[in-house]
């Protein structure tokens, strides 16, 4: 911190001190994702694939995570 910055804290004008640390507090805000949701999973016994916990066709918790694979890189000769 400075000490231009703890002047202008005690003596600035309130109501810019308030815009101030509005603007702060929104820049260091976690940006939230739009697709943030569940990670897909996949049923070991049918090969249901779905965001549930449970397999709906098979009724039974046999989801496991799906991954996704990389692009392999191809080398160009």
């Amino acid at each position: 911190m400075s000490m231009v910055w703890l002047w202008n804290r005690v003596f600035g004008d309130p109501a810019r001190i308030e815009q101030e640390e509005r603007a702060e507090k929104q820049a260091r805000a976690p940006q939230l994702e739009v697709d943030a949701g569940p990670p897909p999973g996949r049923c070991r016994a049918c090969g249901y694939q779905g965001p549930e916990r449970y397999c709906p066709t098979c009724l039974a918790d046999t989801m496991v995570a799906v991954r996704h694979k990389k692009p392999r890189a191809t080398v160009r000769k």
